[in-house]
């Protein structure tokens, strides 16, 4: 129909070259969710490989708050049994809510404990050489989750699943998923440091995919991206299903950026309902107009 086929014209990003890569509305540098990644624990780090290979990412965006769910697969490539820190820098808007980790054969899920019980745990399953993981929050943005005893050849698979509330700037919102490694953080008792990356760079890039779901409650004015080329569905004007259309963007080598639009001619508003067993919730919208 033509109103369809006017919402799908509306919807598509702007076709132009992209020559650089712009850094989104948000502003704060310090608030920013950086790519999470693995920091090796080796007396030889030279020795020590265990590089990204693979990444996919589901975002599911109801009204402002993003439920991320990050698929990511290393393989430890090098000649040692490896301990690794898998470290996740969010913003101050993210929380972690799960984790899960397969090596090799095994499958470990996060479990919330008290912080000294949990790490005695690790340590003694570290020392009876079982494969081993630890979650822990060293800053309100910070996560990390420690694993131990990581063979030869074994493959990681890291599961990780948070929520995150998103910024707007005059009216446009913003997703973004980071890919590109940032500062590489070390500690020393409670310190952090930043520590370089160029130890773990490589010419080969990993492999890199997004599906991002948005469910605004109201109609969905603009969607576009400053990053990325954009494949759009939408089943309906207050609902968008997002890919990458461009085969070079399956490289994570740069920040995926995602922009959207509620606002429109008038007062818009929506109501999105969610059941969970025995609980019902909503989130009642209202977008002031232009």
């Amino acid at each position: 129909s033509k109103p369809a086929q006017d919402f799908k014209q509306k919807m598509q990003p702007p076709k132009e070259e992209k020559k650089e890569v712009p850094t989104g509305i948000i502003t704060d540098e310090n608030d920013r969710s950086l790519s999470p990644f693995f920091r090796i624990i080796s007396d030889s780090p030279e020795e020590a490989w265990m590089p990204l290979k693979k990444t996919e990412v589901t975002a599911n965006v109801a009204g402002v708050i993003a439920d991320v769910c990050v698929n990511q697969i290393y393989i430890n490539e090098s000649q040692n049994t490896l301990e690794a820190i898998y470290v996740f820098p969010g913003s101050t808007r993210a929380a972690v809510y799960g984790m899960a980790m397969t090596v090799g054969e095994r499958r470990i899920e996060a479990q919330i404990k008290k912080k000294e019980q949990a790490r005695q745990e690790y340590e003694k399953a570290k020392e009876e050489g079982k494969s081993t993981t630890l979650l822990e929050q060293h800053r309100p943005n910070v996560f990390q989750m420690n694993v131990a005893n990581i063979l030869p050849g074994d493959t990681i698979v890291v599961e990780m699943r948070y929520t995150e509330l998103l910024e707007h700037q005059a009216g446009v919102y913003e997703f973004v998923y980071p890919t590109v490694v940032g500062p590489r953080y070390t500690t020393t008792n409670e310190d952090w440091v930043k520590r370089s990356t160029e130890l773990f760079e490589k010419e080969q890039k990993p492999e890199f995919s997004i599906r991002t779901n948005i469910q605004a409650g109201m109609p969905i004015q603009k969607i576009s991206s400053i990053s990325h080329n954009l494949s759009i569905e939408s089943p309906s004007p207050d609902r968008a299903v997002i890919s990458l259309s461009n085969p070079k963007d399956n490289q994570g080598d740069r920040d995926y950026i995602l922009h959207y639009e509620l606002q429109g001619g008038k007062v818009e508003s929506g109501l999105l309902r969610y059941e969970h067993g025995d609980e019902n919730f909503f989130l009642l919208m209202m977008q002031p107009p232009k």
